[in-house]
């Protein structure tokens, strides 16, 4: 309860140093063949909005938006998005057609993706990330059309063979679903001939046709196998999207500590990073959200 309330206090008062935000220019949305994704609550239209803005701002192209309400939206959150991002589709997470998957934590989120991702090249940017800088390497994968995933902590930074990361994760004994079955892909005769990487699906570049329902259904029924029941659990849906990734045609990590997650780490220059997903337990840590908005909201265009 502490720590809710804690969140809480500390996202009020980010917000409150951010509103300059709400004087800045909308997204014009204008790029039919490039489509930004996120899942949005109600606490973090605020966040949301920096996210988009600060994106679209450093990549220079205004793509097309869809907004996945995740069930909590009031009437002043839809406001707020179509007033900034006029052109968004604000798409509710009962709309999203159920699968042979998992429900929730995120899921529907990538389904929607699987969805678009057919005529379009899709962006899956979380609500609590920032982009402060220069992303060409963003900018070259959407025009080759080749999907990209930031990395997790201090992941192997390559895609390589299921069973090479197999191998690598026999010393990981974490109890999460996505620990298990990596360090159980070997169980699978089907990992002779499939990739993986161990990135972060709080942002994801999806390349246009590379993926489809059939192939998200697909890996979640071969990873059911390694973790059953567990495979209902959070963190399924990011261990899926590495799986989609890592075997689409020519998919590239992007480099770290350029593109990073932010775990307070003491030995990362993060105040050099051009991107950050500022993770949920150390999003305020020390402060460097609330610093790099505000440098980031400077440099938008004024309403």
């Amino acid at each position: 309860m502490f720590f809710r309330a804690r969140r809480a206090l500390q996202r009020a008062w980010f917000d409150l140093n951010c509103r300059s935000l709400l004087k800045t220019s909308p997204i014009a949305s204008s790029d039919t063949s490039l489509t930004l994704v996120s899942m949005v609550c109600h606490g973090e239209v605020l966040m949301y909005l920096l996210a988009a803005k600060s994106f679209c701002n450093q990549l220079g192209r205004n793509p097309q938006v869809v907004v996945l309400n995740d069930g909590s939206f009031t009437e002043s959150d839809c406001t707020m998005i179509r007033k900034h991002i006029p052109a968004a589709k604000i798409v509710s997470i009962s709309e999203v057609a159920p699968a042979n998957t998992p429900k929730g934590s995120c899921w529907e989120r990538l389904l929607l993706i699987s969805d678009l991702v057919a005529n379009t090249f899709v962006v899956q940017l979380d609500s609590d990330t920032l982009t402060t800088g220069s992303i060409a390497e963003v900018q070259q994968c959407i025009d080759a059309n080749r999907s990209f995933t930031l990395l997790g902590d201090r992941s192997f930074p390559e895609v390589e063979s299921m069973t090479d990361a197999c191998l690598r994760s026999k010393t990981n004994l974490h109890p999460m679903v996505q620990a298990v079955c990596e360090r159980n892909f070997d169980q699978l005769p089907e990992a002779a001939s499939l990739h993986y990487v161990r990135g972060n699906a709080g942002f994801n570049g999806f390349a246009r046709g590379s993926i489809d329902r059939e192939k998200v259904e697909w890996f979640s029924e071969l990873m059911r196998r390694l973790a059953k029941e567990q495979w209902n659990e959070w963190g399924s849906e990011q261990l899926t999207s590495n799986l989609l990734i890592a075997n689409s045609d020519g998919a590239t990590p992007l480099p770290a500590p350029k593109y990073l997650s932010y775990w307070a780490h003491p030995d990362v220059p993060y105040e050099d990073s051009a991107f950050i997903h500022f993770i949920g337990p150390y999003r305020f840590s020390k402060g460097l959200y609330l610093r790099k908005a505000k440098k980031a909201i400077a440099s938008l265009a004024p309403a």
